[in-house]
């Protein structure tokens, strides 16, 4: 009886949403994008070749980036697939990308509810961090162009939610769900290769005190892996019988680090200038290496075989750069960590990402604190094991706020838990 009269509010609450999302989609940031154009690419495809992959792959022409260069690594096909999906349905109409977007994020919304609810029962916990990602800003801007972020925000959502249900069941079959659904997040972005070995530490630090030994610890976390594996496995042996290794992410990890070194040892400058100077450098050293190749910002070549050697070329020569100066390896993992939740390409983007950001970080790093303090550290710590996870994968590389996208959720989360202490608060001033 007391339910009944929440239903038609929730559903206006979620109309409201839609709307409002939809307005600030389709109509604001067009309106506004000549301002901030060159700070975000909105409106348009961000340039990682995923459009490339996907008009070839809906014109017939296997997943290469040109049909007359070789079959790539370069890019997981998650994304890609997609995009072909929607070209071969409704031609390449930028609108529907927008569209297709939109429902994602509100299907992330839809997914946070019921991680939300493992923190807190109370409605301010439920419906804030759904609300404080959809919109926020760097959300808004994902969805206005085509890119991975979205996309894999909704996968890394599903998983969250499927790993919560295995550790909270300790069943078999959903530790198996859940390594299946990350085998599919892998396919969008191969970051979270590593990520069961967290997985297991975590099980190893909070569930052996439910009396779970340690041999079911490790039979979960390695069916969770054979899980992950399978789903993986057409994309591993697709790319074994091109380049005769195992290859279960992309080659794109090399470009990734000597433009991470490039920008960080030739700053102070403007990032976009160097990133292109950095993709200058690499045409070069391919030229020299005797490669036949397509120049670009990405080196695209006539054999698969020659694209990975390039990529393995790169990131050896990097890690022997780091290994001659450790110093230099301590900047850059200093730098990235910082770039990887307020770096841009100018520096009206990065006072921009600062300004949206470090609010939201503070929130989120004193959520963390009142957890600890109130005995909720094992509900969100797999939340932040994520998080740092994930920013220790692109410090050694590359970093850019794009990168932090996917983390809104659970920043959101660990955001709204001082808001709800401060909620609370005020209830019972009202209360007294």
């Amino acid at each position: 009886m007391i339910r009944q009269p929440q239903s038609p509010l929730k559903i206006g609450l979620v109309v409201l949403a839609l709307l409002a999302h939809a307005t600030l989609l389709f109509l604001v940031i067009p309106r506004i994008s000549h301002r901030i154009h060159t700070e975000y690419n909105q409106d348009e495809y961000a340039g990682d070749g995923y459009d490339q992959l996907a008009t070839n792959l809906a014109e017939g022409n296997g997943y290469r980036m040109y049909p007359d260069t070789a079959k790539t690594l370069m890019r997981e096909p998650g994304y890609p697939i997609l995009l072909a999906g929607i070209y071969s349905i409704f031609g390449n109409d930028f609108a529907v990308v927008k569209l297709a977007n939109m429902l994602m994020a509100f299907a992330v919304a839809w997914l946070m509810i019921y991680l939300c609810r493992e923190v807190s029962q109370n409605q301010v916990m439920i419906l804030g961090p759904p609300a404080l990602f959809l919109f926020h800003p760097a959300i808004l801007i994902a969805e206005s162009r085509g890119g991975i972020e979205i996309l894999y925000t909704l996968f890394l959502a599903l998983f969250m939610c499927t790993l919560f249900a295995a550790v909270k069941s300790n069943r078999v079959w959903y530790y198996v769900a859940s390594g299946g659904v990350l085998g599919l997040t892998l396919l969008v972005r191969s970051v979270l290769l590593l990520f069961p070995l967290f997985v297991l530490a975590y099980l190893f630090l909070f569930e052996r005190q439910r009396n779970r030994t340690a041999l079911i610890l490790l039979r979960n976390v390695a069916l969770m892996i054979v899980a992950m594996l399978a789903v993986l496995s057409p994309w591993i042996i697709r790319n074994y019988r091109l380049t005769g290794k195992f290859v279960p992410t992309a080659s794109v990890v090399g470009v990734s680090a000597q433009a991470g070194e490039y920008v960080l040892t030739h700053e102070p400058g403007d990032r976009y200038q160097l990133d292109g100077e950095a993709a200058a450098e690499r045409n070069a050293l391919a030229r020299e290496l005797g490669y036949p190749f397509k120049e670009g910002y990405y080196q695209y070549f006539y054999a698969a075989k020659d694209e990975l050697k390039f990529s393995n070329y790169l990131l050896g020569r990097v890690a022997g750069d780091y290994s001659r100066s450790p110093k230099l390896f301590v900047r850059v993992l200093l730098t990235n960590v910082i770039y990887f939740w307020f770096g841009g390409k100018t520096g009206g983007s990065v006072k921009l990402n600062l300004a949206v950001q470090l609010p939201f970080l503070i929130l989120a790093g004193i959520g963390i604190f009142l957890s600890v303090r109130n005995g909720q550290l094992k509900v969100v710590a797999p939340m932040i094991l994520l998080i740092v996870y994930s920013m220790a994968i692109s410090a050694p590389i590359l970093a850019q706020a794009r990168y932090s996208v996917p983390l809104v959720p659970y920043v959101a989360v660990l955001a709204c838990i001082p808001l709800l202490t401060l909620w609370k608060m005020v209830g019972k001033q009202s209360c007294a």
